[in-house]
């Protein structure tokens, strides 16, 4: 059986591409697991398909699987030579391996391989989750792990968390081994606040020009011993990313188009488009040279880094 396992939601793909495994007895450590890149320097469809048609050693089936496989993109394509001897492959597959195409890529359904891999594979597609549906399978997923948690509690956790399934797992093991009730205190002490959405406030307190509360969170970032020159190139990374989507929303684009053009996690969009509200690219460009003599100085030894970091939130949030 042929798979094509794709989406930007790398925790469901991890997981139907075990349950593919677990079928066939195997996992990703197995002599009959063979794993290529397709975006390597010496990747050939030929080694893949030679795999393919070559018996496994211990089980009735192996597993072949392609990760990055670019060429059913936008990105790359294969020669006529290669892109035969795949369809040859597809048409006729070996009844003793999986073949399994598998990562985040956005199919270019022009390709006439393309069609043929969609035709002939089982298809497994998961994208990141919207809001709204992350905040319904975080309320399913406490309730079948029988966790408890109140209120003010669940609103707490989803304040604590970026939508990302795997994160929310991680952390899902923890509140399971808790034992007690859940209120906003035991979450506040169990769940830690990501540093990226503590970055993502200090840039709204930027935009919004709210110089008090900038300087408070920085306050408690320096605390924690947060370096402020790992601080400022989040900070760029922010602000580069809302020129980006600026730019795209300038043009047009809906946010799931820009996406899509930025390759970033859904969620980032969405925050970057509440952040852009108050913020004009003239004045993101201004505070981006900013930032980048920040670094520079910082680099050079030049002054106290808190003093600096500190200054600069003056200047631009007053």
């Amino acid at each position: 059986m042929n798979y094509l396992i794709i989406g930007s939601e790398l925790f469901l793909l991890k997981k139907q591409l075990n349950q593919i495994l677990k079928e066939n007895s195997l996992d990703n450590n197995s002599m009959d697991t063979i794993f290529y890149d397709g975006l390597s320097n010496d990747f050939t469809i030929a080694s893949v398909i030679d795999d393919c048609n070559t018996p496994p050693f211990f089980n009735k089936k192996k597993t072949v699987i392609l990760n990055n496989p670019s060429f059913l993109s936008t990105q790359k394509s294969l020669n006529d030579h290669d892109s035969e001897i795949l369809e040859k492959y597809l048409k006729n597959p070996s009844l003793d391996a999986d073949l399994i195409f598998y990562g985040d890529i956005t199919l270019d359904k022009r390709k006439k391989l393309v069609k043929l891999v969609q035709s002939s594979c089982r298809v497994f597609q998961f994208e990141r989750l919207s809001t709204a549906e992350f905040n319904s399978y975080v309320s399913k997923q406490i309730a079948q792990n029988h966790v408890q948690v109140t209120p003010e509690g669940k609103a707490e956790l989803l304040n604590r968390l970026p939508n990302d399934l795997e994160n929310f797992h991680s952390e899902l093991e923890k509140m399971a081994l808790y034992g007690n009730e859940l209120d906003k205190e035991a979450i506040t002490k169990l769940i830690s606040r990501p540093l990226d959405e503590d970055v993502f406030h200090l840039v709204n307190d930027v935009v919004n020009r709210n110089m008090k509360s900038a300087l408070h969170l920085w306050d408690d970032l320096y605390m924690l011993n947060k370096d402020p020159i790992y601080l400022v190139a989040l900070l760029a990374s922010q602000f580069r990313l809302l020129y980006q989507v600026r730019t795209y929303l300038d043009m047009g684009y809906h946010e799931k188009e820009i996406q899509k053009e930025l390759k970033v996690h859904p969620f980032r969009v969405t925050k970057a488009i509440e952040s852009l509200r108050g913020l004009s690219k003239e004045r993101c460009l201004e505070i981006l040279n900013s930032l980048a003599e920040l670094d520079q100085s910082f680099k050079m030894g030049l002054g106290d880094k808190k003093a600096g970091f500190e200054l600069f939130l003056v200047r631009t949030a007053r």
